[in-house]
């Protein structure tokens, strides 16, 4: 490494200390107003009817003091000494009238320096070894990548570690009374500053490992620049991921293993527990066996959907205006299906109804029996999805060759014998990717049930994105609505590995 690119990977590691100590002291600042709000409002609250005492200070002018009779929560007050004041209202004995105040002094900064140490350790330890072991200075980028992000992520953990003795450390002295919690400030998340923590050392050790990639390749400058660019290419897409799909899924890992509630505060790590409890939920399981059987209907698709691309690669006349006629109600409002084929299916003006009553036959109760609720909807799905399997098995039909058709016509192969020999084997990596990838858009089924049906009768059409929507939005439990999101999608990444396994097969035996 050159003295220029020793400066940066040092540069690099002040960034990053620098980034930590800030995270760490707004957690600590916001950890310790919420404890000092609570003391407020419980000293408040013992005061009512009288004035307060001198020992507890107030130093609030009337603008302050304006601010806190509107909104009655606790006030953060800035002295010119540059000290903290978190004050709450003392009310008179009617509980009307704002007849004071009292202020407690902020104690976050007992803590500063012993939260800010680890980070400062790992600085001092990484510009140490930097500067005085010739060694490192030429260690390969992924080297210094698990070196750096080692070093890092200790001193992560620790500084973690000392939040949470914080916690215990600036605890109020006094409880506020439950009625008065909710005007408690809210304490930041643990939880959330230690991941933003891991995200710092992840980014910290990359920046150093980027530095030792950059020495590594200084004798060749056209890769250096060819990689770059290729990155910059990159990076809109990737940090379109980062926040986009990777921070969601990360959130509703978090909110599972918690406790969390929309209009509460105070949301307790409680591991595994909603994981048991959907485990012995007799709805959940209805939802995933009824999932289970509504995916029966993308083989039956499969089977129509190869029937017409046959019919319809022939050479006849209008072929493409009944290709765009079947290709149709794959590209049609899904809404809109579902309330034409929820007429189609009413039990007293259906028009599936009416056809059975001229032919004398009684009237079915399509969506209202739980018999029949299932597989109306199995029906409905496999009308909207046979256009799109039809395009894609003809697609797959017109690249087979028609050299090999004509040579096992030749051989005296009949029309079944061609298919069954040539056509199907040809066609049958298509059939794979169509099965799986139908399978798994199955279990995203959400409107035709929530538009049709509801999930009734009788939790009969309750499948899982359906039940893990009524357990978020309805009964609001966004605890126990992520557990089971996190086991659709584990499921849902079995079926995509294994699809990617079986088309990675397929495409080496080619």
């Amino acid at each position: 490494m050159t003295r220029g690119e020793r400066r940066a990977a040092a540069l690099a590691t002040l960034l990053w200390s620098v980034a930590t100590i800030g995270v760490a002291w707004h957690a600590l600042h916001g950890i310790d107003h919420a404890a000092r709000s609570r003391e407020a409002l419980a000293r408040a609250h013992a005061l009512q009817g009288r004035a307060p005492s001198p020992a507890f200070p107030m130093h609030l002018d009337v603008r302050e003091l304006s601010a806190l009779q509107q909104d009655e929560r606790p006030l953060i007050v800035h002295d010119p000494d540059g000290s903290e004041l978190v004050t709450a209202p003392v009310k008179d004995a009617d509980d009307w009238e704002i007849i004071g105040a009292v202020g407690l002094y902020s104690r976050w900064r007992e803590m500063a320096i012993s939260t800010a140490l680890p980070s400062f350790a790992a600085l001092l330890v990484a510009i140490g070894l930097m500067v005085g072991v010739r060694a490192v200075r030429t260690v390969g980028p992924r080297v210094a990548a698990v070196g750096a992000g080692a070093l890092f992520g200790a001193a992560a953990a620790a500084t973690t570690l000392q939040l949470r003795d914080a916690v215990v450390a600036l605890a109020p002295r006094a409880a506020a009374p439950p009625a008065l919690e909710r005007l408690a400030l809210a304490p930041p998340s643990l939880a959330f500053t230690g991941l933003l923590l891991a995200l710092l050392a992840v980014s910290g050790a990359l920046a150093v490992a980027t530095i030792h990639w950059h020495a590594a390749q200084a004798e060749r400058p056209a890769r250096v620049r060819e990689t770059l660019g290729a990155w910059s290419f990159i990076a809109p897409s990737l940090a379109h991921l980062l926040v986009f799909t990777i921070a969601p899924v990360g959130f509703l890992l978090w909110i599972s293993v918690h406790d969390w509630d929309l209009l509460s505060s105070d949301r307790p790590f409680v591991g595994l527990a909603h994981f048991r409890e959907i485990a012995h939920d007799p709805l959940f399981w209805r939802a995933l066996r009824n999932g289970l059987v509504y995916a029966l209907y993308v083989p039956v698709t499969m089977v129509a959907a190869l029937g017409a691309a046959l019919v319809l690669d022939q050479p006849l006349r209008g072929i493409k205006l009944l290709r765009v006629v079947v290709f149709l109600p794959y590209v049609a409002s899904t809404v809109a299906v579902a309330l034409v084929w929820q007429w189609l299916l009413h039990r007293d003006f259906g028009l599936l109804n009416a056809a059975l009553a001229t032919l004398h036959l009684p009237r079915v109760d399509w969506l209202g029996n739980p018999a029949t609720a299932l597989p109306a909807l199995m029906l409905v799905s496999a009308w909207g999805q046979l256009g799109y399997m039809m395009v894609v098995y003809l697609a797959g039909l017109q690249a087979i060759p028609q050299s090999l058709i004509e040579a096992a016509r030749l051989d005296g192969a009949d029309a079944w014998q061609r298919f069954r020999l040539v056509v199907w084997p040809m066609l049958r990596p298509v059939s794979t990717y169509l099965l799986l990838t139908g399978i798994i858009w199955s279990f995203h089924g959400f409107t035709l049930v929530y538009v049709m049906t509801e999930g009734g009768p009788a939790h009969a059409t309750d499948v899982l994105v359906y039940r893990i929507y009524q357990t978020a939005w309805e009964f609001r439990r966004f605890d126990v609505a992520a557990a089971m999101s996190v086991v659709l999608c584990g499921l849902l990444l079995v079926l995509t590995a294994l699809q990617w396994r079986t088309v990675k097969g397929e495409a080496a035996d080619a």
